[in-house]
């Protein structure tokens, strides 16, 4: 039995590659190979990734959630668009500090044109058949893999990764990085600041280092930095997916200059984003019901 083309959320976690590592690769070739070929390259960054991020955030919070992925294959490019406008608003009532710092994946949603939301329906459809909602509900999967990072990465050239100095740390040597960092027991509350931390790829890791050994992340305080703003954005997302807790900072800047200076600003930005959270309390405005609060 199938709902609108796909198989129920049981059936499609069955058939979920074994690995979160390959389950994250899976749903970024297919992005990738969609976006390549219908929209025509990938100087749409922001919509590619931004589209990916807010679908992930909407998942469940764990793999016996809801199914929305019948809900989802139905929709028009506008439709989908309002839902992700719904999404957004969600964290923005939720955590706006993030959903702040995370504007550079959805800004557009405020004018976009017909050529910004041209497709997105398909490429919803291939967001979820590839099983983004499983993968992001699951948060073992989570852990393994940085799949926001991975489709930032495969959508950037060789060439502009190297002409902007970005150097991607793989899965595997984040991991063994964490495992040696966090060998030692780390007291409650302390801060852990990752200064050049991309996607958050090295946060992912030591999340998952701390629930292997019986740690919950949300004791501590996390602080990523970067100075893309994209890498920044997307840090904000993986904060939620991650489940690292209330105490999350992501800043935007050079860590060889003054660090005063970067808490001082990430300080500065979070009081503005609560205050006009308070004044509009609602980032777009939509005509459909949130698919779901976040996590």
């Amino acid at each position: 039995m199938t709902l609108y083309g796909i198989p129920p959320a049981p059936f499609r976690r069955a058939m979920a590659p074994d690995t979160g590592r390959d389950h994250a690769r899976h749903i970024a070739q297919d992005a990738l190979a969609w976006w390549l070929e219908n929209r025509g390259g990938t100087s749409d960054l922001s919509k590619a990734v931004g589209t990916l991020a807010a679908l992930a955030l909407a998942a469940p919070s764990s793999p016996a959630g809801p199914d929305y992925g019948p809900l989802l294959l139905p929709l028009t490019d506008e439709e989908v668009t309002d839902v992700l406008r719904s999404i957004w608003n969600n964290l923005w009532a939720y955590n706006p500090v993030l959903t702040e710092t995370a504007r550079p994946l959805h800004e557009w949603l405020a004018h976009p044109s017909d050529d910004d939301i041209r497709g997105l329906s398909d490429y919803t459809r291939i967001l979820v058949r590839a099983g983004l909602l499983e993968y992001a509900s699951d948060l073992t999967r989570c852990e393994d893999e940085d799949l926001i990072g991975l489709l930032v990465q495969r959508m950037r050239s060789y060439a502009d990764r190297q002409q902007a100095g970005q150097f991607f740390t793989p899965a595997i040597v984040a991991n063994h990085h964490a495992e040696i960092l966090l060998s030692e027991p780390i007291p409650p509350g302390a801060r852990l600041i990752e200064p050049c931390a991309g996607t958050g790829t090295m946060v992912r890791a030591a999340a998952a280092t701390l629930r292997f050994q019986g740690t919950d992340p949300a004791v501590y305080q996390w602080w990523m930095n970067d100075v893309d703003e994209i890498h920044v954005a997307c840090c904000a997302v993986n904060a939620v997916l991650f489940r690292l807790g209330p105490n999350v900072t992501v800043s935007r800047g050079n860590t060889f200059r003054d660090v005063s200076e970067l808490e001082q600003d990430a300080q500065a930005r979070a009081d503005r984003a609560i205050s006009e959270q308070r004044r509009t309390p609602i980032l777009y405005p939509t005509r459909t019901r949130p698919l779901r609060w976040p996590r």
